[in-house]
């Protein structure tokens, strides 16, 4: 049953000839006690007030997200699809652009239902629980790096980088002979990646891990020099050798080559000829070179 605004709120009604006008400065009676703008007259409270009351014990209506809003959590009523949801879930609906409702329950679902977070970074003492909390997007201090950032976790008062750092820490990346650490789990295939390989799917637009791991990765040689390449990055390195090459103009992938000769098959494509013409010029070139008559050197 859909819960009423305002109905569990323990606030008492202003009356009518007390109230503040919406927008104008007061002092906020939800519990923050701040002088700011009044969002909601009938009860004098601010925006963040008016969201973490207002529907005082409802239910997240997204599936399997087990949010209450318990006076801490912010909620939200949408208005097109009748549904009440808690401040996470109306932040990822948003970012999927507000997409069909039965889609993001679909989304969400997945999300929700993957490993727990913070496992070993709570193990290890990386991370530790705040007493009191900053609200989502506030700028604080990021208690591992200590940069003064907005908030992604404010359970453990992280940044939204040593959030994403932190999260899976101490996992390893599911993708075969890829030694490097976990950075996020891929809920529609439900396995650990690493940002090196979720980069090369996204950027290159490839089906599935399963497909980079089985039809992109075992190729072990550049397909032109047939140079032995690794998929990867060495220390020092700022990349891995063996590149991706894909075609600019469809976005098809054409096979794996070295840098050099990625380099080349880049430079060519440049040429004012078609890069058959080129190679059968080159060839001839080579095979029988211009000025390489005896007369032309000096004796």
């Amino acid at each position: 049953m859909m819960i009423k605004a305002w109905a569990n709120s323990p606030l008492s009604p202003i009356p009518k000839e007390k109230r503040i006008k919406r927008g104008e400065l007061g002092i906020c009676k939800g519990g923050c006690n701040c002088l700011t703008k009044i969002q909601t007259p009938e009860y004098q409270t601010c925006e963040k007030c008016s969201d973490r009351l207002r529907y005082l014990g409802a239910e997240c209506d997204v599936p399997n997200c087990e949010s209450v809003a318990d006076g801490d959590t912010a909620f939200f009523y949408d208005r097109q699809e009748a549904k009440i949801v808690c401040n996470a879930c109306k932040r990822a609906w948003q970012r999927m652009n507000k997409c069909q409702w039965e889609r993001f329950v679909e989304e969400r679902h997945l999300f929700l239902a993957r490993p727990s977070t913070f496992v070993k970074a709570l193990e290890e003492g990386l991370v530790s629980a705040v007493e009191n909390p900053v609200s989502s997007q506030d700028i604080a201090k990021c208690h591992f790096c200590y940069d003064f950032k907005p908030i992604a976790n404010p359970k453990y008062q992280l940044c939204n980088n040593c959030a994403k750092h932190l999260q899976f820490h101490g996992e390893s990346c599911s993708i075969s002979d890829c030694p490097n650490d976990a950075t996020n789990f891929d809920t529609n295939e439900s396995r650990y990646v690493c940002v090196q390989c979720r980069y090369a799917k996204t950027k290159y637009k490839i089906a599935s891990y399963h497909i980079y791991e089985t039809q992109v990765r075992p190729i072990k040689n550049c397909m032109i020099c047939e140079r032995e390449v690794s998929h990867n990055i060495e220390e020092g390195k700022d990349r891995c050798s063996a590149l991706i090459d894909h075609d600019h103009d469809t976005g098809d992938i054409r096979g794996i080559l070295c840098h050099e000769c990625n380099t080349v098959e880049g430079q060519i494509k440049k040429m004012p000829i078609s890069p058959h013409a080129f190679a059968r010029r080159l060839v001839l070139y080579l095979e029988n070179p211009p000025l390489s008559k005896s007369w032309i050197k000096k004796q």
